[in-house]
């Protein structure tokens, strides 16, 4: 049996943005990534994270990878080993400030670091 391509009977709107420039290509699209501005948008990683937490905690890591959970369903396990990007409300951040017993200050400097901190 053929193949054919699924077109869509609706208008598709892709607007590009800072850090992706979407063009058409005949009937697809084209999605380019412009890596400056990508980087300016995106969130501290997690490796970066956890440096900047070490920074102002020696140890830090350390007493998280204790605290986590054993059950890889847990959501704070999956936090601690899969979270790609950090943000101020994401699990492992909240994790950390409840663990480590941090005020709102000390996570808003962290994550000011870790934006700084190369990946």
């Amino acid at each position: 049996m053929p193949s054919y391509p699924i077109r869509p009977t609706f208008p598709i709107d892709v607007s590009s943005s800072p850090s992706v420039t979407a063009t058409r290509v005949g009937t697809g699209f084209r999605f380019d990534l412009n890596p400056a501005g990508a980087a300016a948008t995106l969130s501290p990683g997690r490796n970066q994270f956890f440096a900047a937490l070490e920074d102002l905690i020696p140890g830090a890591t350390a007493t998280l990878a204790a605290a986590v959970p054993s059950d890889p369903g847990d959501l704070n396990n999956r936090a601690f080993t899969g979270t790609a990007f950090v943000t101020a409300g994401c699990t492992l951040v909240v994790f950390a400030k409840a663990t480590l017993g941090l005020t709102e200050e000390q996570i808003a400097a962290v994550l000011a670091a870790a934006a700084s901190i190369a990946n």
